[in-house]
């Protein structure tokens, strides 16, 4: 029979972010993940870190999103020095294209608030967007540079991640299925698995779009899969130099020249299809904003399922069951979010409080409501 300090469930980019940061503080953990280790919407995803162009209001959920950003290159470095791979972080920011002057209010408002809190937001007119990124030629009114957001390559970073996990002795268990808790009076012992029996006074439930598990947690953990298609071209290297986003489509290059174009917001169930309306839907916004789509080639595409929340907030923090956490419901921040998640959840289960408020991210936020 196994036996642990913490057992973290899915092996996604939260999970193994956090089972790391756990494993480097002394901690024996093993990560049980029913699939491969960040199979699921940690590979699917574009690796756009915005921290502040798609946040339409300052709370809980942007000053997090500006702490992650603090912690990136320190935590890239870390994992480059450790898995001697290059995650591809660069801070090339974002252009939000607005094609209409409904978007370009949204957008405008948006960049008043940052401003005032300090944080750089750039107005560009038509001719400013078409010198900085001549491959855009849609009708655009305005464009809105958020000159300090970033990029990863998303797929690089989880092998990076693994690597690192398994150097400081974290335990990645793939294709094992969880079958349910073991409880003793409302204080957590371990799980059970489809591979036996697993042991810990701890338990983090990471698992994603499918942190409900259909009721085999003794808490709500309120998560639904929204599904993402994604598709990827080949393309000639430095055709956009930002990523380039806009109310119907984005597109991200990587310095291999593969253009990444998305996405959609489906809420399909765990269906994870590629279907014609969505790609469809995809490529007319992407030809919206540019038709420099038309000198690539198509590659490949795929879709992801991320948890999302109805109030859009992450479900982070500790349950009213003694031994039992939960990090999930990150929705479209879960690669930028990752090593704030996983200090601030470290920090509450080795010191029972972390460095950040939690309390808007609470599990128990659900029965109060």
């Amino acid at each position: 029979m196994a036996h642990s300090d913490v057992i973290v469930l899915g092996g996604g980019i939260i999970g193994c972010a956090l089972a790391e940061e756990l494993a480097r503080r002394g901690q024996r953990v093993i990560v049980v993940e029913r699939g491969a280790i960040g199979g699921e919407s940690s590979s699917a995803a574009a690796g756009i870190l915005a921290a502040q162009m798609d946040l339409p209001e300052p709370g809980p959920l942007f000053e997090f999103c500006q702490e992650a950003r603090r912690m990136y290159p320190r935590w890239v470095t870390h994992l480059e020095q450790r898995s001697n791979l290059s995650v591809g972080y660069h801070v090339d920011g974002i252009l939000y294209l607005a094609m209409t002057g409904r978007e370009e209010q949204v957008m405008e408002r948006r960049a008043r608030w940052q401003r005032k809190l300090g944080l750089r937001v750039e107005r560009w007119s038509r001719k400013d967007v078409q010198r900085h990124e001549p491959s855009v030629d849609g009708s655009v009114k305005r464009g809105f540079h958020f000159s300090t957001e970033a990029q990863v390559d998303n797929v690089v970073l989880m092998q990076a991640l693994a690597a690192a996990c398994r150097i400081a002795g974290v335990e990645l268990r793939e294709r094992t299925t969880v079958r349910r808790m073991i409880m003793c009076s409302q204080t957590v012992q371990g799980i059970e698995t489809d591979q036996g029996a697993v042991h810990a006074p701890v338990v983090v439930n990471c698992l994603g779009s499918w942190g409900e598990l259909s009721g085999q947690f003794p808490v709500p953990v309120p998560v639904e899969p929204a599904r993402g298609q994604m598709l990827a071209f080949d393309g000639p290297k430095r055709l956009f130099r930002h990523a380039v986003m806009g109310e119907r489509a984005y597109v991200v290059q990587r310095r291999d020249g593969r253009l990444l174009v998305g996405s959609t917001i489906e809420r399909a169930g765990f269906e994870k299809a590629l279907t014609l309306e969505g790609m469809h839907n995809i490529l007319c916004g992407m030809r919206h904003m540019s038709s420099a789509i038309n000198r690539c080639t198509f590659r490949e595409a795929w879709s992801g399922l991320r948890p999302y929340t109805q109030d859009t907030l992450p479900i982070i923090g500790r349950t009213a069951v003694e031994g039992l956490y939960v990090g999930t419901g990150h929705f479209r921040h879960g690669i930028l979010l990752a090593p704030i998640t996983a200090k601030v959840l470290a920090e509450l289960i080795l010191q029972g409080r972390s460095s950040f408020d939690l309390a808007p991210f609470s599990p128990g936020r659900f029965q109060a409501s």
